[in-house]
């Protein structure tokens, strides 16, 4: 009975004073290694069920680092507490309950988006797994294009794509890293509105980073992370978010997008030294400010699901994840189109035809015992044609890596 009240109650992601260092680019063409940096200092945050909350800064303000500290794929050393109900959010924990969306989308040429969908590997089958997979596709706006290859979308249609592989696992807490980047502003919008009205419909929090926000999306934000150089200047409520700052003496002025007026103010400037350096200051201070004014307590918020997050929940089995692979790359391999047609014959007929040039080769020729041409230079020839295709069929399907821009 708890398990099951746990599956459909609320869940509340936590980061409790989270400090993460790491190598960075030291900049010079002949360093060995990274520099050993700071990237994050002391950062809180919470994320309930069904918000959208997104995570705003420069470039270099720690934004990625965050997303892969809390997807706990981040490499270096981390101090801290996440937190998933309570419980620790351990890497394996965050595979099964979380999704996490990257910028680089990867997919299967060959496949529809509706096929990509379906082999995902879940718990679900059958008509079950329809009925989701349909769902999912009329929730990213994906319908009319569910047939559509991979290979023939836009950026828009394969960011969606990406965002549904993860919602069709139904995940408790989807991070998504700066997912509108090199989008349109309406292809912005309408992705910011569906991850909001999704986050809505299904009760997934949403955890998703952004470098220039516009103002269209702020109505569809609950919450709001500003970061500068790994410090925090604001995180809460977006609705707070105006008053806060506006408490002590930086209001947003009439007609701004609020959003990147509280960027640029969150960002060090760089255009002179003494802009650099009255910039970081002002920095530091904000930084101070509100971790002075808003202390977070080391409790976790929802104690009641403590050590009771199912963790088999919505994990399929090794065996079912091998054979979704196998059927989509079987699907891929004789499909219609032209990278399954160039499959089917690299993998099907290469090496009967190379065998048949072969035979047609050795059909004439006397048997030659201390040259090429006897019996066993023929079998060393076979062997190393067999190699030889193998090799020339992996190079030339390598291509099934199809990386959009």
């Amino acid at each position: 009975m708890n398990d099951m009240k746990m599956i459909g109650s609320d869940y509340v992601l936590e980061a409790h004073n989270i400090f993460h260092t790491t190598e960075v680019d030291g900049g010079g063409c002949f360093n060995g290694g990274g520099i050993p940096a700071l990237v994050l200092k002391g950062v809180n945050l919470t994320v309930h069920s069904g918000e959208v909350m997104a995570i705003l800064g420069s470039k270099g303000s720690g934004k990625r680092a965050l997303l892969d500290v809390i997807a706990r794929r981040a490499d270096g050393t981390t101090r801290g507490q996440v937190l998933l109900n309570g419980s620790p959010l351990t890497k394996a924990l965050f595979q099964q309950r979380c999704g996490y969306v990257t910028q680089s989308c990867t997919f299967i040429p060959g496949l529809t988006i509706a096929q990509t969908l379906h082999y995902t590997p879940t718990i679900l089958s059958g008509y079950l797994k329809s009925s989701k997979v349909r769902q999912v596709l009329a929730d990213l706006a994906l319908s009319q294009v569910a047939h559509k290859r991979v290979e023939y979308l836009n950026m828009s249609e394969a960011r969606r794509l990406a965002i549904g592989i993860q919602l069709v696992r139904d995940p408790v807490m989807l991070l998504l890293d700066e997912p509108t980047q090199g989008l349109d502003p309406l292809s912005a919008y309408l992705l910011i509105s569906i991850l909001s009205n999704s986050a809505k419909k299904t009760g997934c929090g949403i955890l998703l980073s952004l470098e220039k926000p516009r103002s269209d999306v702020f109505p569809f934000l609950d919450r709001a992370l500003f970061l500068c150089l790994g410090g925090v200047v604001y995180s809460g409520g977006t609705r707070a978010m105006l008053e806060y700052f506006h408490s002590i003496g930086f209001p947003c002025p009439q007609l701004e997008n609020p959003l990147m007026y509280y960027l640029c103010l969150s960002t060090v400037d760089r255009r002179s030294r003494d802009r650099f350096l009255e910039s970081s200051q002002q920095i530091e201070a904000l930084v101070e400010r509100f971790s002075r004014e808003t202390p977070m307590s080391d409790a976790p918020l929802n104690t009641m699901g403590s050590g009771k997050v199912p963790l088999a929940y919505g994990k399929p089995g090794e065996l079912k994840v091998w054979i979704m692979l196998y059927l989509k790359l079987l699907a891929s391999t004789f499909s219609c189109g032209l990278s399954g047609m160039k499959a089917l014959f690299m993998r099907l007929l290469l090496l009967p035809i190379a065998m048949a040039l072969m035979w047609l080769f050795y059909t004439d020729v006397g048997d030659d015992t201390h040259g090429f041409f006897s019996k066993n230079g023929m079998i060393l020839n076979i062997i190393g044609l067999a190699y030889g295709c193998g090799t020339l069929t992996t190079i030339s399907l390598c291509t099934y890596r199809h990386r959009l821009p």
